[in-house]
């Protein structure tokens, strides 16, 4: 029980394989499957840090564990979303150099001994993205046949068509989020630019 939040930080890497396999497969039931796996990780994302707190076994390793996981395997299936078609590449580019500017951001501030705590704004856009994402999946499936394209006499396709108002929500999230780590950071980023006297 003691090592749980840990191995669910290392499920979500190691499934991140698998779930780039699925979006490449791209048949019916590989995007439900993707779209299930995807969801599977994101709540696991969601108990670790919970769970480790709960158990009083928070490591310097869980927290790295934790804050790279989710990095892994959101970028795991944005990147053979391209490839198949199923988002265009500016929205993948605006997450993932979003996640790549937070965490030097934090890096930075670590060696100055500061910390950059996650705001409630950079938690919900992780929530937002997983749901963007998720109902793409469930959007490619329906469009090339799968089940949830003909239940209930096709009367889930127009929500399920509506995956571009939802990703809009995700990117606001994202570049938001973004605006707040630098907001945030901004006193320790003008600190150092400014060259130290020798």
């Amino acid at each position: 029980m003691r090592q749980l939040p840990n191995l669910l930080g290392l499920f979500r890497i190691l499934a991140t394989p698998v779930l780039a396999w699925m979006v490449l497969l791209a048949s019916p039931t590989a995007y439900l499957g993707a779209a299930i796996l995807l969801l599977l990780m994101a709540l696991s994302d969601m108990a670790d840090g919970r769970l480790a707190r709960h158990l009083k076994v928070v490591s310097p390793l869980g927290v790295f564990i934790d804050t790279i996981s989710d990095k892994i395997f959101v970028a795991g299936v944005l990147i053979p979303m391209i490839e198949t078609g199923l988002i265009p590449a500016w929205i993948a580019l605006t997450i993932i150099i979003r996640e790549f500017v937070v965490s030097g951001l934090r890096s930075f501030a670590a060696a100055e001994g500061i910390v950059i705590s996650a705001r409630r704004f950079g938690k919900q856009k992780l929530v937002i993205t997983v749901v963007a994402l998720i109902w793409r999946l469930l959007a490619a499936h329906a469009e090339i046949g799968g089940f949830l394209g003909v239940i209930f006499g096709g009367s889930l396709v127009p929500l399920l068509n509506l995956w571009p108002v939802v990703m809009g929500l995700a990117l606001i999230w994202t570049v938001g989020s973004g605006i707040e780590y630098l907001w945030q950071a901004w006193p320790l980023l003008r600190r150092g630019w400014t060259p130290k006297a020798s």
